[in-house]
């Protein structure tokens, strides 16, 4: 099946059409490596992420002279969402005067820094320290990737590419949790550090945002910057990018931080700023980030009758097949359904396991498992990647700096909340009713994709600037095509679904 965009071009529906164009043509191999190496410092996130496996072992080390209690455990897990509150104030102001690809390769030597600093110090201040700088970088990336992603690759490619972030986070996470299965917990500090040196070379021939350098009024470089990206032989189509971003921008002309932030207030730029926020909302008290960074206690108190380790790699390894499984589909089935089934399993199964952990079910210690396999599954498959391409489709080029910091800020706030509050819910209800709460709240996320999340895929991003206009908001006639669902659409042939 094949189906169109809105420029009236082919969209891949599949990574192997998209291999194909590589093979034939090459154009698409530029976008490719760039986004690369560009997803690859979310490698920060997985790492950041499944590193709190490790502290088990750090409380049981008597050779080392750092001595972490429970409390330190949650503020260690905690501290992440903490340091990315503060990052967020200033990251808006930096990226405007930066850039995003600039401000992402300034950051990737710190981040082998910090993660050297836990490793070497026998201090728990100091373990502290890189770990909230390490917490900085990685909402710094949480800013800077999803929009820089979605701004550096056409539509026909924007879902599979997009989902490399999320795969690379997935990634992290299992190689965190099987360095910690089999490697002494300063040995898996060091290693954790050491891929941003090369990362920070590689993002030296990345190309800065098109629409960043517009806004900048560097219109010939970002002129050359398309024409890297897309390839000499497609000037004229990257001609006309350029020029579609310069319309884009004039109709709502605003070029700096402080102007974003006067015109977020506008209702076509706030609709989409408070969609976006809304889910990310959900999807965080929806328990994933107290799931993934508790995950070896879990399991422990759970009374599972394998090792804790082994069962935090097996959840990794069922997170990265579901992330991969959710790029082949992003774009043939598209954002909304996806999305909504992956809440729909993080629900279920978060269900199942509450129930069954409440009931003390004799010779079941291996359902909370599967019940937290099932759920890492509906959370590769659509919760964990979709929230942050839908930061970068959704938010208006205009407000997209301070939009973005704005949803980022709020994701870091919640998983403050989450990872402090976890504990204290637990000795309350108990882990099966922290369950039940978590499913409670994933059902909340599929009722508000359900009603509100208009289809993203294969737009451009100058049509989805429209997508939250009053005028599409009402009922449009339907056409139907062989190959797709029977959707509305506009006299301009532009599909949409229900908005807010």
């Amino acid at each position: 099946m094949e189906v169109t965009n809105t420029e009236g071009g082919p969209v891949c529906c599949s990574w192997g059409s998209l291999a194909r164009q590589v093979g034939q043509t090459g154009v698409p191999l530029r976008q490719l490596c760039s986004i690369l190496v560009v997803s690859s410092s979310m490698l920060q996130v997985g790492l950041l992420l499944g590193w709190p496996a490790v502290l088990p072992a750090m409380q049981a080390d008597n050779s080392t002279a750092i001595n972490i209690t429970d409390y330190d455990v949650s503020w260690l897990v905690s501290s992440v969402g903490l340091a990315g509150m503060l990052t967020n104030l200033p990251s808006g102001f930096l990226i405007d005067f930066f850039g995003y690809r600039r401000l992402l390769t300034m950051c990737l030597l710190p981040v082998s820094a910090s993660w050297f600093m836990q490793a070497f110090t026998t201090s728990i201040s100091l373990l502290y320290a890189g770990r909230i700088l390490g917490g900085m970088a990685v909402m710094l990336f949480n800013t800077i990737v999803p929009p820089l992603t979605i701004e550096l690759v056409e539509p026909t490619y924007r879902g599979f590419l997009a989902c490399g972030s999320e795969i690379v986070v997935s990634f992290g996470v299992l190689l965190a949790f099987v360095m910690a299965d089999f490697l002494h917990w300063k040995t898996v500090t060091i290693l954790s550090g050491l891929p941003f040196i090369p990362i920070f070379f590689l993002s030296l021939g990345v190309p800065e945002s098109p629409f960043w350098l517009v806004r900048a009024g560097r219109v010939k470089e970002a002129e050359a910057a398309l024409i890297k990206l897309r390839g000499p032989a497609r000037r004229p189509a990257a001609q006309d990018e350029l020029l579609q971003i310069q319309r884009s921008i004039r109709e709502q002309p605003q070029t700096r931080f402080m102007e974003q932030v006067h015109q977020i207030v506008v209702p076509h730029n706030l609709r989409p700023l408070l969609l976006v926020s809304a889910v990310m909302i959900l999807r965080e008290l929806g328990g994933q980030f107290a799931i993934f960074s508790y995950a070896a206690y879990f399991f422990a108190t759970a009374g599972v009758m394998i090792n804790p380790l082994t069962c935090t790699v097996l959840v990794g390894v069922m997170r990265l097949i579901s992330t991969f499984t959710c790029a082949f589909l992003l774009d043939r089935v598209g954002r909304r359904i996806i999305l909504m089934a992956g809440c729909s399993c993080c629900a279920i199964s978060a269900a199942v396991g509450g129930l069954f952990l409440l009931w003390e079910v004799q010779g079941s210690s291996w359902v909370p498992l599967v019940a937290v396999l099932a759920f890492a599954f509906g959370y590769g498959f659509g919760v964990c990647p979709i929230p942050w391409i839908l930061m970068g489709e959704l938010l208006p080029t205009p407000v997209r700096v301070v939009g973005s910091t704005i949803v980022v800020f709020i994701f870091s706030a919640m998983q403050v909340f989450v990872g402090l509050m976890f504990p204290r819910l637990v000795d309350e209800v108990g882990l099966g009713g922290s369950f039940l709460v978590f499913a409670v709240f994933n059902t909340f996320l599929a009722v508000l994709v359900r009603l509100f999340l208009p289809e993203t895929a294969s737009q451009s991003l100058h049509t989805l600037e429209h997508a939250f206009d009053r005028a599409n908001s009402t009922t449009v006639p339907l056409k139907t095509t062989p190959d797709k669902k029977t959707t509305p659409v506009d006299e301009t042939g532009t599909s949409h679904e229900p908005l807010l």
